[in-house]
C-alpha cells in the first residue's frame, strides 16, 4: 500500500461552509435526470432558493411530487435571477436555457455543481464506476450514519430521501456514469471528465469496464478511473470486478493513495468471509484490520450483497471503526427501485429493477431467481439507442437469465438520429432463445401489462427493468393481475 488518509474522528468533525454563491439561488430545466434528483433534494435541504421549470407531458408531474414528499420544497417557475444547472436529460427544456444565457444568468453543468459543493464540506466520499454505485453509494450512507453524512445520490435508501443535508462533515456522492454521459452540454462547452474538480478522502471504485456512451471501452473507463483515484487520499476497489485489480496494480506502480481492496479472497485488505442468503437477507462476515464484523444486508443478489460489503470497507478506508459501520448498517434497508416488492396479485410477485449496464441486469435477475420458486419474466425497458446499440449483444445475454421478457420501446430523451437502429431491432437480433417479444404498441392495442399478465401464473415472478416506461407499468401490472382475480 501507498499514502495514508486521515481518520474522520466525531472529535474533529467540522460543519461544511457555507454554500457559494452560484449556488445560493439554483434553477433546475428538468431535476430528474440522474443525479439531478438528488443534487435538487440536497441544494434545498441545505436552504438554497430551489425552482424547477413546470413540468412537461409525462412522467415528469409524479417525479417532482416524489422530490417534494422527499421534502424539498420546490417552486415551479421560469428562470428568474438564479443560476441554473443543467442537466440535459429532455431537449424541450433547451427554450430555457437559451432564456437564462440571454440574460446574462450563470448556467453550469451537473459536474460543476457537485463540484462546488464538495468544495464546502471536509471530507467527501466518492462512489464511482462504470456500473453497480447505486447500492454501495446508499449502503455507505447508512455505514456512515454515527457521522450524520450528507449525500446526493441517484436513487434513495428505501424509506429515505435521494439527497440530504447531515450535520457532519461527511458528504457521500454517487458518481454514477449516467450523471455525467447524459449532461449534453451546450454548444462551446468543455465536457468534462468523471469527478473532475473533486478531490476526495476516499474514492470507492465499483467496475472498470465499457459503459457507453460515458465509456466506449475499458481503456477510456481506466484513464479516467486513474486521474480521479490519483486525486483520492484513499482508493477502495471491489477486486473481483473488471479491471479493479489492473486499476490497483496501476497505482501501486509510483507514490499516490492509499489503496485498499475488498472481495472474497485471501490477498485482499478487507475479506469477505462468508455470505449466507436465508431467503430474506444476506448474513455477511467480513474481516479487516484483523477484526472479524458481521452484519445483515437485507437485499437480494450476491452483486448487490458483495455492493454493501464494498460499502462497508469505503468506511473503513475512512477510518470509521468496524462496530461503528455494523451498527449503521443495521439501518440499511435496501435501495428503491432496486429489487424493491411493488406487490403481489394472483400468486404472482411484481417486483422493481433500475438496473442499465447488461452485469447489472443479470445481477438483478439473478436475484429475481433467489426471491422466486416459479418462472421469473422479466419487462425490459432498453435506456438510449446509443447504449442499446453498443451493448445489444451483452443485454441479450444478460436477459437469458430470464424465462420470458417483454421488450418495452427504448427510452430516449433525443430524437433518433435516422443514421441510427433502433436498438430494439439491434437487442432482437443480437437474441437467439426465441424467449424475447417485442411489445408492439397501437392505438387499438392494450396496455404491455396485458401481454405480460398473460406470460404468467401463480408462483411466478415479474421483473420490470428500465428508468422510466418500466417503472410507471409495475401499478397497471398490479392491477391487471387483481382484474384476473376478480374474472377468475
Amino acid at each position: 500500500m501507498s499514502g495514508t488518509s486521515a481518520a474522520v474522528t466525531s472529535e474533529t468533525a467540522a460543519r461544511p461552509l457555507p454554500l457559494p454563491p452560484v449556488l445560493s439561488a439554483v434553477h433546475f430545466p428538468d431535476p430528474h435526470s440522474p443525479g439531478m434528483a438528488g443534487l435538487t433534494s440536497y441544494l434545498a435541504r441545505r436552504h438554497a432558493k430551489v425552482t424547477a421549470s413546470p413540468s412537461h407531458a409525462g412522467p415528469r408531474p409524479e417525479l417532482l411530487q416524489r422530490l417534494e414528499r422527499a421534502g424539498p420544497e420546490l417552486r415551479t417557475a421560469n428562470p428568474g435571477t438564479a443560476s441554473m444547472i443543467w442537466g440535459g436529460d429532455n431537449a424541450a427544456v433547451r427554450d430555457v436555457l437559451d432564456h437564462a444565457i440571454g440574460r446574462g444568468l450563470p448556467v453550469m453543468g451537473y459536474a460543476r455543481a457537485v463540484e462546488l459543493v464538495a468544495g464546502t464540506t471536509p471530507t467527501t466520499v466518492a462512489v464511482a464506476g462504470s456500473r453497480s454505485t447505486t447500492m454501495a453509494a446508499a449502503a455507505l450512507t447508512r455505514a456512515l450514519t454515527g457521522r450524520d453524512p450528507g449525500w446526493i445520490l441517484t436513487e434513495a435508501p428505501v424509506g429515505d430521501s435521494i439527497g440530504h443535508d447531515g450535520d457532519g462533515e461527511v458528504l457521500v456522492v454517487d458518481l454514477c456514469p449516467d450523471s455525467s454521459c447524459h449532461e449534453a452540454s451546450p454548444p462551446g462547452w468543455r465536457w468534462r471528465t468523471l469527478g473532475e474538480g473533486l478531490s476526495p478522502t476516499v474514492t470507492l471504485v465499483t467496475a472498470v469496464d465499457a459503459a457507453p456512451p460515458c465509456f466506449w471501452n475499458q481503456a477510456e473507463a481506466m484513464d479516467q478511473m486513474e486521474v480521479l483515484a490519483r486525486r483520492s487520499a484513499a482508493v477502495v476497489l471491489w477486486a473481483t470486478q473488471p479491471g479493479c485489480q489492473e486499476l490497483a496494480d496501476q497505482l501501486r506502480r509510483r507514490p499516490g493513495p492509499r489503496v485498499v481492496t475488498v472481495g472474497r479472497g485471501t490477498d485482499v485488505d478487507v475479506q469477505a468471509l462468508g455470505r449466507l442468503w436465508t431467503g430474506e437477507d444476506h448474513r455477511v462476515t467480513v474481516r479487516a484490520g484483523g477484526e472479524r464484523h458481521a452484519f445483515t444486508a437485507p437485499v437480494a443478489g450476491t452483486n448487490s450483497a458483495m455492493a454493501v460489503t464494498a460499502a462497508f470497507a469505503a468506511g473503513w478506508a475512512l477510518g470509521v471503526p468496524g462496530a461503528e459501520l455494523i451498527d449503521g448498517l443495521g439501518t440499511f434497508t435496501g435501495v428503491e427501485r432496486s429489487l424493491t416488492r411493488l406487490g403481489s396479485k394472483c400468486g404472482v410477485d411484481v417486483v422493481e429493477s433500475r438496473a442499465v449496464h447488461p452485469k447489472e441486469i443479470a445481477a438483478d435477475l439473478q436475484g429475481a431467481r433467489m426471491l422466486t420458486e416459479g418462472a421469473v419474466v422479466a419487462v425490459y425497458e432498453p435506456s438510449g439507442h446509443l447504449r442499446s446499440n453498443a451493448l445489444a449483444g451483452l443485454i441479450a445475454d444478460a436477459l437469458t437469465a430470464a424465462d420470458q421478457t417483454v421488450l418495452l420501446p427504448v427510452h430516449s430523451t433525443f430524437p433518433r438520429h435516422q443514421d441510427h437502429a433502433d436498438g430494439i431491432e439491434t437487442i432482437l437480433g443480437a437474441s437467439s432463445t426465441g424467449s424475447v417479444i417485442r411489445y408492439e404498441s397501437g392505438p387499438h392495442q392494450p396496455g404491455p401489462e396485458s401481454l405480460v399478465t398473460s406470460l404468467v401464473q401463480s408462483g411466478d415472478l415479474i421483473l420490470t427493468i428500465g428508468p422510466h416506461a418500466a417503472q410507471r407499468i409495475g401499478p397497471a401490472l398490479i392491477a391487471a393481475l387483481d382484474r384476473l382475480r376478480s374474472a377468475q
